[in-house]
């Protein structure tokens, strides 16, 4: 509620307790929760969405970074096999290639420590693949720049 996480303990007649994942205990006004608006994560099943942004080098083999993405996703315990994890092409970043890591995690409750380690895990599978994760990067260009060159030339002694 209002970016509030937080889960539900206890309902009364006129507030309901909430406690968050901090282990702060937060008590609502229920006239609150009828006039706010509220997203319930774990309604229907505790499992969770989560988006793995994911910026590579240009030139990098985008097949290559698409199957290594997935195969992490595919060996994490809290990765859910179905839905199945999605690997997606989204832009061509000013600096990267950008890729989404689309996962379910089994449990809102693992969601912080696994999105954490898939991380981790994408690094590791990076550098044993050779795959560059992007920096930002600017390339400079003079087209006529004779004060600069000459400049230069002195610094460099190349008069």
């Amino acid at each position: 509620m209002n970016g509030l996480w937080c889960t539900v303990k206890k309902i009364n007649i006129r507030t309901t307790v909430v406690e968050t994942f901090e282990n702060a205990v937060i008590m609502i006004p229920n006239s609150d929760l009828v006039s706010t608006q509220l997203t319930n994560w774990t309604k229907n099943n505790p499992s969770l969405r989560r988006d793995i942004l994911v910026g590579v080098a240009y030139g990098s083999d985008t097949e290559k970074v698409s199957q290594t993405l997935a195969r992490v996703a595919d060996e994490h315990l809290n990765v859910l096999k179905s839905p199945s994890a999605q690997v997606l092409f989204s832009a061509f970043g000013s600096s990267s290639l950008d890729f989404i890591l689309r996962v379910w995690i089994d449990d809102i409750d693992h969601t912080i420590r696994a999105t954490s380690e898939l991380r981790f895990a994408i690094d590791e599978a990076f550098r044993k693949e050779g795959i560059e994760i992007a920096f930002p990067q600017m390339d400079i260009h003079f087209k006529t720049a004779p004060a600069l060159a000459d400049h230069l030339a002195k610094k460099l002694g190349n008069n």
